[in-house]
């Protein structure tokens, strides 16, 4: 168990440390053009703006975005897990829309390894993001039309709640088994050189347009009403939602098998809602 563990937590600083030795070119702090924008793609209200700060000028008729104006998000090393399975590294930006929640993010501009463009990635075309921060790696994972940011990563999944105190549903988390198993079978080059042709992601992965339909018509969902918190079984793809009222009684069931948390730590755990962190990270690195 504990070698298992060592393994994994080596594989992910192994990640880390790459992606912060990436090519100087991408570390770009200038306007870059951005290509694979959706030719029917909405305009924000009285912008040429099809996401915030991604803007097409009448002049050129490009689209770009600009980093470097103080307040814009960056590009900071990451990796892009396309819908079909196709990965990119290079330098992620990740923006959304300026009424939404900082850990939600609609829109995701990637600038792939020895490229000088920024691709457009829009809500359905990726399942998995990972961007460096000063903490770490940031993960994110499609859900309900957007990117939610991971609070906690391991076979047990941390999320905030993006419809706290509402009432309506929302998609679950795309299934790991059905990551793992995806092929990639549209290629790094095969998407650029579509994107280079005029076309969106989507278009360009035409492999991947079958099992996006599978995956959508798989997926269940869930009421929302009045939840704070999303966990979600990678094993057995179950998501529980907690909110401070079952917060106690959800702990209890997990830890019911963990021989390595006695009763008192559960109970410890459990007074405290804003312990949750805790309560998931021990259990994942003890437990899981």
């Amino acid at each position: 168990m504990a070698f298992g563990k060592l393994i994994l937590a080596t594989k992910a600083a192994i990640f880390a440390a790459s992606l912060y030795t990436l090519p100087a070119h991408a570390l770009t702090k200038e306007r870059v053009d951005v290509i694979g924008i959706p030719e029917n793609m909405e305009r924000i209200s009285g912008t040429e703006c099809v996401a915030p700060f991604v803007c097409t000028s009448k002049k050129s008729g490009k689209t770009s975005y600009d980093p470097g104006v103080w307040g814009r998000p960056k590009f900071r090393a990451g990796e892009v897990t396309l819908r079909d399975g196709t990965v990119m590294a290079g330098r992620v930006a990740l923006l959304n829309k300026q009424a939404d929640w900082n850990f939600v993010k609609q829109y995701v501009l990637i600038i792939p390894q020895g490229e000088a463009e920024a691709i457009f990635l829009g809500p359905q075309d990726a399942f998995l993001i990972k961007q460096t921060s000063k903490k770490g790696v940031d993960i994110y994972d499609r859900y309900a039309g957007s990117y939610l940011r991971r609070r906690v990563s391991g076979p047990m999944r941390l999320s905030y709640n993006p419809a706290a105190g509402q009432s309506r549903s929302l998609s679950q988390f795309v299934p790991l088994n059905i990551i793992n198993n995806l092929s990639g079978a549209a290629g790094k080059e095969a998407v650029i050189a579509a994107l280079r042709d005029g076309k969106s992601v989507s278009e360009s992965l035409s492999a991947g347009k079958n099992v996006g339909n599978i995956v959508g018509e798989a997926l269940s969902s869930i009421e929302i009403t009045e939840k704070e918190y999303l966990l979600y079984d990678e094993r057995a793809d179950k998501l529980t939602a907690i909110t401070k009222g079952n917060y106690p009684f959800v702990l209890r069931n997990l830890f019911a098998n963990c021989t390595a948390a006695n009763a008192k730590m559960v109970k410890a755990f459990g007074k405290k809602y804003k312990k949750i962190d805790e309560a998931i990270i021990f259990y994942n690195a003890n437990c899981g």
